[in-house]
């Protein structure tokens, strides 16, 4: 909006006073050879019509870098949404690793309680038993991970949505 202003102000003839004064010898009267104050005032009138010929090209550059600016907002906005969808979706799939996870745990704890059944019933090492006991922490240690993942998934998403 500002550059076209400036296009058609550039249009415009340019309209502006001056005032020259001076004491000095001789005066504006060459032929007195005594020192006289001088001056000399007016109204100076300008017009460019370069800019005329060049008007037409100079609109066309602005609607050209307006309309790449409306392309570039419309990309982000774009690849913008697609960062959101990609977000949601792995915040979805978090979710659901980390019941899945829930699961695995319940059942490693199952099978946990039953090597120190068999452990009571002389059928099982303390090895087996502390490699179930492993299991059941990898197990634990996996949803923590996830769970963080899910952090810092949502925390992406709002990063991108600016919430």
């Amino acid at each position: 909006m500002q550059r076209e202003q400036g296009i058609t102000a550039g249009l415009l003839p340019k309209l502006g006073l001056f005032v020259t004064g001076g004491y000095g010898r001789p005066g504006l009267n060459m032929l007195d050879n005594d020192f006289a104050p001088y001056y000399v005032g007016g109204i100076r009138l300008s017009w460019n019509f370069g800019n005329l010929y060049t008007q037409r090209n100079n609109r066309g550059i602005i609607a050209t870098n307006k309309n790449q600016v409306f392309a570039q907002r419309d990309a982000f906005l774009v690849n913008t949404n697609i960062d959101i969808a990609k977000h949601k979706n792995e915040i979805n799939k978090i979710k659901a690793m980390i019941q899945y996870d829930d699961e695995i745990i319940r059942l490693q704890n199952s099978i946990k309680k039953s090597a120190q059944a068999k452990i009571a019933g002389g059928t099982l090492s303390v090895t087996d038993l502390m490699r179930e006991i492993n299991a059941e922490d990898r197990a634990k240690q996996d949803k923590v991970l996830h769970e963080t993942e899910l952090m810092m998934t949502i925390y992406e998403l709002k990063f991108t949505t600016n919430h």
